[in-house]
């Protein structure tokens, strides 16, 4: 943890249940309790039922899914990332639901054999003792 120099996501009102889920190693994504329907990121009322009372709920999904997008980025844009050059970011469709995509780093690293459809889990990387990063590796 002492080597992270990245900046640090700080968990909202809305991302707070994401984050709490991410620190004790899983991957929860908000649900409509009226329809079922997964938001990533959050959302204050369901596009799929649109429900007269919108009501949320974080639920844990299995983590797993497809590569449906991925960059490589060769230059750090941002402090503390020139150590990681190159680096992957994916963007991951989950089995739970089609649409459901989530960013997130690729732990295998840039020298990874991507294509698309890849399958991929999430892993963990804690950074502080209050936060943690969701990131990828290919199953």
């Amino acid at each position: 943890m002492a080597d992270y120099a990245k900046p640090i996501p700080v968990p909202d009102e809305a991302t707070e249940g994401f984050w709490q889920a991410a620190k004790e190693h899983r991957l929860a994504f908000q649900r409509c309790q009226h329809c079922g329907y997964y938001f990533h990121p959050p959302a204050i009322v369901c596009s799929n039922c649109r429900a007269y009372e919108p009501s949320f709920a974080w639920a844990t999904v299995s983590g797993r899914g497809k590569v449906k997008s991925w960059v490589t980025y060769r230059d750090a844009l941002v402090g503390g990332f020139e150590a990681d050059i190159p680096w992957v970011n994916v963007l991951v469709e989950l089995e739970e639901q089609p649409g459901l995509i989530f960013l997130a780093t690729l732990a295998d690293g840039a020298g990874a054999p991507l294509r698309h459809g890849a399958p991929v889990e999430v892993t963990f990387r804690d950074i502080t003792p209050d936060v943690t990063l969701p990131m990828f590796k290919l199953r």
